[in-house]
């Protein structure tokens, strides 16, 4: 899940893992809509980001669902060093299509900005997946994270150009449900939420 709309979304403005940004109201109201078609799921165990946007989200969800939650830092958003507060617009003039760029690889002075690779976040989101399959086996495990670790989940199971992930769009508060059968993962869901969100986001 992701976590709900918060201000920096808003402001578009990039935050990364130390600034606080706090969930808007309409994404209290998105994190509710999701929390409640989970209450009939079984879920076992709930993992989240600790930054604060996704804390905020599981607080949500723990509350209507009756579950407890644990924070585990390979759910973290990325790391953008010192582009931290800046906004789209900044980004885009000074750097061009950063996020493009971010899952090609392709710029190296995205590394020297201190901002972590793809490929050092699809590594840790599959660190996190394989344990899970070891951990709760059979079992339906929730993790509140970020837009870019969830891109590199479905980076992990399909073979995507990085054209084609920049593409994605993963909405605030919706489901990516992937569904592991013989320690093979699947991806079944993509932008699951309320009926509603789908005319109106």
């Amino acid at each position: 899940m992701r976590h709900g709309q918060a201000d920096n979304n808003v402001n578009k403005i990039l935050v990364g893992r130390h600034r606080e940004s706090h969930l808007t109201d309409w994404g209290r109201q998105q994190v509710e809509d999701t929390a409640r078609n989970l209450k009939n799921a079984l879920i076992e165990k709930i993992y989240v980001s600790p930054v604060t946007r996704a804390l905020e989200t599981a607080r949500i969800v723990s509350e209507l669902t009756g579950m407890t939650y644990e924070t585990d830092d390979r759910l973290y958003e990325i790391e953008i060093g010192n582009l931290v507060g800046m906004n789209y617009e900044e980004i885009v003039e000074k750097y061009g299509n950063f996020f493009l760029k971010f899952y090609a690889e392709a710029d190296n002075a995205l590394l020297e900005c201190g901002v972590e690779s793809f490929t050092s976040v699809k590594r840790r989101i599959r660190d996190l997946l394989d344990e899970i399959v070891e951990t709760h086996p059979e079992k339906n495990v929730l993790m509140i994270t970020h837009l870019d670790p969830i891109k590199a989940a479905i980076s992990n199971l399909l073979d995507l150009k990085p054209e084609d992930l920049y593409q994605w769009q993963i909405r605030n508060a919706s489901l990516t449900i992937l569904k592991h059968e013989s320690r093979i993962y699947s991806l079944c869901g993509v932008n699951v939420m309320s009926m509603h969100r789908y005319i109106n986001d």
